[in-house]
């Protein structure tokens, strides 16, 4: 018996090395990417990062944005803000970033070096962007683009930083891949739990009389209302100041600023922005910023990662990418 159970436990001591040994091999646990505090705008990206995870590689330069470093010598400046749409995360490689895509097109077709500076962080409000750009400055940029989203709206920056707390902010690297991979993803192998063992099931088939016209309209109106309540909800009370905020800094500055919207997986089945989202655009409309509406360029499901709500693929990257190089070329006057 001991025997027997002495092979048993060596066999998961083997077991536990190769699982460590391909966790950190082949998807770079140990090696994440860290995060820092700011008492200014709660947390960003650690400075001077080369990290590879996932198989994607994250950069950052010293003032924390997936950019090469920014050079005295830039002149020509553009400022995308954002917040995970924008950075991209782990899970987008620094080439496949719409920043590093952008840089690349201008420099091939004009031969210029035009900066795109990625001022970004996951789940970031607007509050946290224009918080950045007060205590960084504005970097000489020409212009201004905010990227946002409904959930945006009331995204209230917090006085208290996740960083070192929250395991999706670390501010430091875990010692061992296995213990990442509990600490971190423990939640996926509940969510597999349940899903494959106590699947939801069909609802009855309906039956009886045929519904009324008037049935049907109620039955939508109430399909529209519960879509326009979906989405990601954040408990901040009030429109977020960020967004006044910065419509004075680019004022100030004598720079242009749009906005591009781009929707929640919610809103695309809904087919427009929530009411969140009609927020933004009513401020958008009453400060006269040009707002650009995602719906209006086809956006799609197939440019978003799979289940996801908000966040791009790498197609989704060149396609917003596709849109915006236009508006940039024509706000710096860049011509061939």
């Amino acid at each position: 018996m001991l025997k027997y159970l002495y092979w048993f436990l060596l066999f998961l001591v083997i077991l536990a090395a190769i699982a460590e040994v391909i966790l950190r091999v082949a998807f770079g646990f140990c090696n994440s990417p860290l995060y820092v505090s700011d008492p200014d705008f709660e947390y960003i990206y650690a400075p001077n990062q080369n990290v590879k995870r996932f198989g994607s590689v994250l950069q950052t330069n010293r003032f924390s944005m997936r950019n090469e470093e920014v050079l005295p010598t830039d002149s020509l400046v553009i400022l995308l803000i954002g917040d995970s749409v924008v950075n991209g995360g782990s899970l987008t490689d620094q080439e496949n970033v719409a920043s590093t895509i952008l840089e690349k097109r201008f420099l091939k077709d004009f031969n210029k070096r035009v900066r795109v500076l990625n001022v970004s962080a996951g789940s970031w409000g607007p509050d946290n962007m224009a918080a950045y750009l007060k205590k960084y400055g504005l970097f000489k940029a020409k212009l201004m683009c905010l990227v946002t989203s409904s959930h945006d709206a009331h995204d209230i920056m917090s006085p208290y930083s996740p960083v070192g707390i929250d395991p999706n902010w670390p501010d430091k690297q875990y010692k061992v891949a296995l213990y990442e991979l509990w600490d971190r993803y423990r939640w996926m192998f509940f969510y597999f739990y349940e899903n494959f063992f106590f699947p939801p099931s069909a609802p009855p088939a309906e039956e009886g009389p045929k519904i009324s016209v008037a049935d049907s309209v109620k039955k939508e109106v109430a399909k529209e209302e519960k879509l326009n309540d979906a989405g990601i909800r954040k408990p901040g009370v009030g429109f977020n100041p960020g967004y006044e905020q910065l419509y004075e800094m680019a004022k100030a500055a004598n720079i242009p600023l749009f906005i591009y919207l781009h929707p929640e997986i919610s809103e695309i089945d809904l087919g427009h922005f929530n009411d969140q989202g009609d927020e933004i655009i009513l401020f958008a409309k009453e400060k006269n910023i040009r707002l650009i509406n995602e719906f209006g360029l086809g956006i799609s499901k197939a440019l978003y990662r799979k289940n996801d709500v908000v966040h791009y693929n790498d197609k989704g990257q060149i396609f917003f990418a596709n849109n915006v190089y236009p508006l940039f070329q024509d706000y710096l006057k860049i011509k061939r």
